[in-house]
């Protein structure tokens, strides 16, 4: 059934507020409040001086902290199968997840948007939106693929695998089509086995390819935000170009230019201002190959009879 125009942007408006705006006032607002009245170190610290003011300070941002996630637990549990939850709790998790990263890693990334003292609220807010987002997963996903179906996810596995170790370099870029089977595998069957068979082609990569040096896990849980984030958006849809440039542009932003740089920051320990240009034109160019060739796979007569055949969402 198709939403209104009024239920469309009522739906798009939730979203904002408690996937983004929510998220960053209890990962970044509040915490930055904290620290701009003292409070890096709590109720403790405050007791030791004598200070009520400050006691009572912290008991209203905290108070305000929790409100926020009463509030929105109650909004979300009633929602929690609505089809825009699940975009809704992904960018929770993002931003939460972002503020947690930079938080554990503050000593080497050396970012001021984090503050000391304020580690159970970095840690609270990201476990909030990871277990409602676990929650619907266990509420709405049922793996129903047949034998014919697992042999299609494990063939594009080894595509990807194989895809990977091929690629068009250039002195600036190095396009690969690596991501062409993650995307149809998410086409087919949905977010959560996108998600988890791009961790796992990431693991064989590393595994059966030869990967070199040691096992670093930002990358698996950066592959599986990308499978996740591709059957999301184009799983059971009209494959439009809007929609695929959408899903690419989100992919780009968060995955490539903001996991995977701080994971090269932390392996690599350069700047970031040595590592950030080159993966910001690499995107910028990437992104394009990526819109395309998606969108070829997406109306090509071939691949839609075997769409057809095999996906979930035939029906």
């Amino acid at each position: 059934m198709t939403q209104s125009p009024t239920n469309n942007r009522k739906t798009w408006i939730e979203t904002l507020v408690i996937g983004v705006l929510v998220p960053a006032l209890i990962s970044f607002i509040i915490p930055y409040w904290r620290s701009q009245n003292g409070l890096n170190d709590g109720v403790t610290d405050a007791v030791a001086q004598e200070s009520w003011q400050m006691i009572l300070t912290d008991f209203f941002y905290l108070f305000l902290f929790t409100g926020v996630l009463f509030v929105s637990t109650l909004h979300l549990i009633k929602r929690i199968l609505d089809e825009n939850v699940l975009l809704t709790l992904l960018l929770g998790v993002l931003i939460t997840g972002t503020a947690f990263v930079l938080y554990i890693q503050r000593e080497i990334l050396q970012f001021s948007v984090v503050y000391e003292g304020n580690r159970v609220l970095y840690s609270i807010a990201f476990l909030f939106y990871s277990c409602l987002l676990l929650y619907r997963f266990i509420q709405t996903t049922r793996f129903e693929l047949d034998t014919k179906e697992i042999a299609v996810v494990g063939l594009l596995i080894a595509m990807n695998i194989a895809l990977g170790r091929i690629g068009i370099s250039t002195p600036v870029v190095r396009v690969t089509f690596a991501f062409l089977p993650t995307a149809l595998i998410a086409m087919l069957f949905g977010p959560w086995v996108g998600g988890i068979a791009a961790a796992f082609s990431d693991l064989l990569s590393f595994l059966i390819a030869g990967g070199s040096g040691a096992f670093f896990p930002g990358f698996t849980v950066s592959a599986f935000l990308t499978g996740f984030i591709y059957g999301l958006i184009i799983h059971k849809k009209t494959l439009t170009l809007k929609r695929i440039i959408l899903a690419e542009v989100i992919i780009a932003v968060f995955i490539h230019i903001g996991l995977n740089t701080i994971w090269i920051y932390i392996l690599t320990q350069n700047p970031l201002a040595v590592i950030l240009p080159p993966r910001l034109i690499q995107n910028a160019v990437t992104i394009v190959v990526r819109v395309m060739s998606v969108w070829f796979i997406s109306k090509n007569k071939q691949l839609k009879r075997v769409y057809m055949k095999y996906s979930t969402a035939k029906s």
